[in-house]
């Protein structure tokens, strides 16, 4: 024999099943949210990672670029510089001749205080005279002479001196000159006088 069970009242729904349901899809959406947030990390690294190798092959290029350009600088300016050392030994200018030369053209009372070469075909003279006169007929030799291009006057300064004969003030005038010359033209004149001799 079998009992039966009946029961007349009704069944109460669990309210275990609504909270089941909001744990698991939170706990769903929680699990999304970080695999998204995961993935999204490990895609910033990459490319992190990418831009770091650019940069470091971008350096490379630039750091070979620099060599190339300072190699091919470096090149040039000691191929100038040797350049100017061969001129320099090839094309002496001979300074006593040359002196020689402006000492002839100068008067009497004419005296050399400073001789310089301000540039290979430029001579920077000072010169003391007793006269403004004697400066300027100077300047008028030096103009004749065929191996100078050009002749200037740069300053003039004047340069008292006490006489002995009744403390008597004579003047003194120095002069600056900036002589151009034709190297050229120069060292043929001079080789030309010095087969002369």
């Amino acid at each position: 024999m079998k009992l039966i069970d009946i029961n007349l009242l009704p069944q109460k729904e669990s309210k275990r099943t609504a909270f089941t349901y909001s744990m698991v899809g939170t706990a769903g959406l929680f699990i999304l949210l970080a695999l998204f947030m995961m993935l999204s990390w490990q895609s910033t690294i990459a490319d992190t990672e990418k831009t770091d190798e650019k940069i470091k092959m971008t350096k490379k290029l630039i750091e070979v670029q620099q060599t190339k350009v300072l190699g091919a600088e470096a090149a040039n300016s000691i191929g100038e510089l040797d350049k100017a050392v061969r001129d320099m030994v090839d094309y002496p200018v001979k300074t006593v001749p040359l002196l020689n030369e402006l000492i002839s053209l100068l008067p009497e009372r004419g005296f050399i205080q400073e001789f310089e070469y301000s540039d290979r075909t430029i001579i920077n003279l000072s010169i003391q005279f007793d006269s403004s006169r004697e400066a300027a007929f100077y300047l008028s030799r030096l103009k004749t002479v065929e191996w100078i291009k050009e002749a200037e006057v740069l300053e003039i300064t004047t340069e008292e001196v006490v006489g002995s004969e009744e403390d008597e003030i004579l003047p003194r005038y120095s002069v600056m000159y900036a002589i151009y010359f034709e190297s050229d033209k120069l060292a043929a004149l001079l080789s030309e006088k010095g087969e002369e001799e």
